[in-house]
């Protein structure tokens, strides 16, 4: 049994992170002995008792134990085992050598003092090939319940720690010239570019380029799911589902993906969110729910699960999971607030969803269609109806504006494909939507 994971999960789903980190590799290659996708790897020395007290030892080894074992859960990097990293304890060592020795890209290592009732932790993130510090970040604590301190502070130091090394990594990755990059690299290029109809193509490129150089690597195709859905959400408003090609092959390669790697806890995230927009419920849940077992430390499949949550019927569940992945990710893009707002909705917080949605009227309304209708549902449920109404005419201009479906269609239809497109699993969610939408003027 793993720490943190729940029953259903207590299988091979970790094993094959484990056994591939068992020891170091120093030569960066996947099980076949092909060159793989470079992706950094990192170290994580024993954190340091400071006060010298060999009965606060459990304390500190807890700290790195648990840190190691959260760590590993993210496919973006390889964690060095224990075994390896626990030799180096000596705390004046130069990490740079360190480094050398465990072929590790990055080393995080911290100290442990406890002063009366109060516990602090140090942690920090190094370069190792440099010894530069990437993060630094200290915890203090009360001494109350030393197990869920011993969580909280091992979780906070992971969900930083990936980010900084995934940052480090995107952007090492831009810095270096064509010839050199290698599939995960190309997949970091492709993933880093904010989606436009602009960077679309642009994208795709390196994504096909990171299929083509590594044709198991299952990022690659996840890449071009999300690429594809993307287009389908411009280009293809009011068309059924699988009559739109975009919509469609979202889906099978969501599919490929899961086939090539259903141990990576991103790509049971994507396929679970192309089963939600198909509107395939069970399959969404299954899928989510094992995404975020997986990896309970990603705020991406967090937000994704919490938003899925409230479609399903559950805002009640999902909000504490949004709660988290904005504690995890505080520089979380837009359609953080997207889910959010929904799941707010679905809980009757209209005053939080106008909060939330407000800064969408200020930009052109084909850019939020969704987000306006909600808007305006949340307005009408308040009382204001002049914002409702307002609101309720940018949602209809925006779908006007993007509509792919019969041109005979009008407000009746394109409300039809807003609640459609909202992905809500109970008739009463819908209903209750369209309340929202009838008190803003709208023929719901």
């Amino acid at each position: 049994m793993v720490k943190n994971i729940d029953g259903p999960v207590r299988l091979f789903a970790i094993k094959a992170p484990t056994s591939s980190i068992a020891k170091p590799i120093p030569s960066r290659r996947d099980r076949r002995g092909q060159p793989h996708s470079d992706r950094p790897s990192v170290a994580i020395l024993l954190f340091t008792n400071m006060g010298g007290d060999p009965t606060h030892t459990y304390f500190s080894d807890g700290i790195t134990e648990d840190i190691i074992t959260e760590l590993a859960r993210f496919r973006e990097f390889l964690v060095i085992s224990r075994h390896s990293s626990f030799a180096f304890r000596d705390p004046a060592i130069d990490v740079r050598e360190v480094g050398r020795a465990l072929n590790a890209d990055y080393i995080v290592e911290g100290s442990v003092r406890r002063a009366g009732e109060r516990i602090r932790v140090t942690a920090q993130l190094i370069n190792a090939a440099s010894g530069s510090h990437l993060w630094t970040e200290r915890y203090d604590r009360p001494l109350e319940d030393v197990f869920a301190i011993q969580d909280e502070v091992a979780r906070g130091v992971v969900a930083t720690v990936a980010q900084r090394i995934i940052e480090d990594t995107s952007a090492a990755a831009r810095r270096r010239p064509p010839q050199d990059l290698r599939a995960y690299d190309l997949f970091l290029q492709g993933h880093t570019l904010r989606l436009t109809k602009e960077t679309q193509d642009q994208a795709k490129a390196f994504f096909e380029q990171a299929r083509d150089l590594d044709p198991t690597f299952a990022r690659a195709y996840t890449g071009l799911a999300y690429l594809y859905l993307e287009r389908a959400t411009d280009c293809g408003v009011g068309v059924p589902r699988d009559q739109e090609p975009n919509r469609v092959e979202a889906l099978r390669l969501a599919k490929e993906a899961l086939a090539r790697d259903p141990n990576d806890p991103r790509v049971q995230s994507t396929i679970g969110y192309l089963y939600l927009v198909w509107r395939e419920f069970d399959h969404a849940e299954r899928h989510l729910d094992l995404a975020r077992a997986l990896n309970p430390n990603d705020p991406l499949i967090q937000m994704t699960w919490a938003f899925a949550e409230a479609c399903f019927g559950r805002p009640e569940h999902g909000l504490p999971a949004a709660e988290i992945a904005l504690r995890l990710n505080p520089l979380y893009p837009s359609w953080y607030t997207h889910f959010l707002s929904r799941i707010l909705f679905l809980l009757h917080r209209y005053e939080d969803v106008a909060t939330a949605l407000e800064p969408r009227t200020r930009e052109p309304p084909v850019m939020h269609r969704r987000d306006l209708a909600w808007l305006a549902a949340a307005y009408g449920f308040l009382g204001r109806r002049e914002d409702a109404q307002r609101c309720a005419g940018l949602f209809l201009e925006g779908v006007r504006q993007a509509w792919r479906g019969d041109p005979s269609a009008g407000p009746v239809e394109y409300v039809n494909w807003l609640v459609d497109a909202s992905f809500l699993r109970r008739t009463e969610d819908e209903e209750h939507l369209r309340k929202g939408l009838r008190l803003a003027g709208l023929p719901a």
